[in-house]
């Protein structure tokens, strides 16, 4: 199989005073039953299942357990139907990537790919990490933090080339950057932060898109959004004990905007 090496940029525009939108008559708040809790794996799962994939030959399968500061983590797969993690249903090891300073880079290109139940866990430092999907039917599972652990000071981006593919992602910490740079149709997101200080930032180019995104804050948090398409839906809900601001440029014909801000 031929790997090729795709450059993402994620362009990071100024926050300025909001735009002015009219309040949606009846606001749908995001969906929230995402996990909440450290996700537990076992040796004994891990070496069980080895056998499982090393007997499928068209799948390409990572399970992946690190410890300890400063990890560089570059991961591709190039094909269809390749796993990063567990199976859709949670089976075999999450993929687990703990410490702080972590640089994380993972490309899948092909259809059907899956990164499952994707945990960072960090507690100072920074961390970027970025992940790209090209192709149709993938899907992401992800969590920053969760429990009892913390994820703060995470530079996290989500790129998508391509149609009906999904985007599952809590963050529960602080000081964290959500971006999600989108070509494609059909595709669901559902991006969720909650504690201090959070940017969200999305980029949307295609139709029939639907994203579901949630800040929930007690000090200032942002989201910069652009669409360029037809059909999408957006709901939006911003909350918490601080002001938010809500910046959207968007050139579209139908969808839908349903936002929610609420300081309390």
């Amino acid at each position: 199989m031929k790997n090729t090496l795709l450059t993402v940029t994620l362009l990071v525009a100024s926050i300025s005073t909001a735009l002015g939108q009219s309040a949606p008559s009846t606001p749908i708040t995001p969906v929230t039953s995402k996990p909440t809790q450290m996700i537990a794996t076992t040796d004994t799962e891990f070496s069980t299942n080895v056998s499982t994939a090393l007997s499928n030959g068209t799948t390409n399968i990572i399970y992946l357990q690190q410890s300890g500061a400063d990890p560089i983590v570059n991961i591709t797969q190039d094909g269809n139907s390749n796993r990063i993690g567990a199976t859709t249903g949670g089976s075999i090891n999450a993929v687990i990537l703990d410490g702080d300073n972590q640089t994380v880079t993972a490309i899948q290109q092909g259809n059907g790919n899956l990164i499952n139940t994707l945990q960072l866990v960090t507690s100072s430092g920074a961390s970027s990490v970025t992940i790209q999907q090209i192709g149709n039917e993938n899907t992401i599972n992800a969590l920053c933090g969760g429990g009892t652990v913390t994820c703060n000071n995470a530079n996290i981006n989500w790129a998508f080339t391509g149609n009906s593919n999904s985007l599952n992602f809590t963050g529960s910490g602080d000081s964290l950057i959500s971006g999600i740079n989108v070509s494609g149709n059909g595709n669901t997101f559902v991006d969720q932060m909650t504690n201090d200080g959070h940017s969200q930032l999305v980029s949307v180019t295609g139709d029939n898109n639907a994203f579901n995104i949630l800040q929930s804050t007690a000090s200032p948090s942002s989201l910069v959004l652009t669409q360029n398409g037809t059909g999408t839906a957006f709901n939006i809900s911003q909350t918490g004990t601080y002001a938010n601001v809500a910046n959207i440029q968007t050139t579209a014909n139908g969808g839908s905007f349903n936002i929610t801000q609420h300081n309390h």
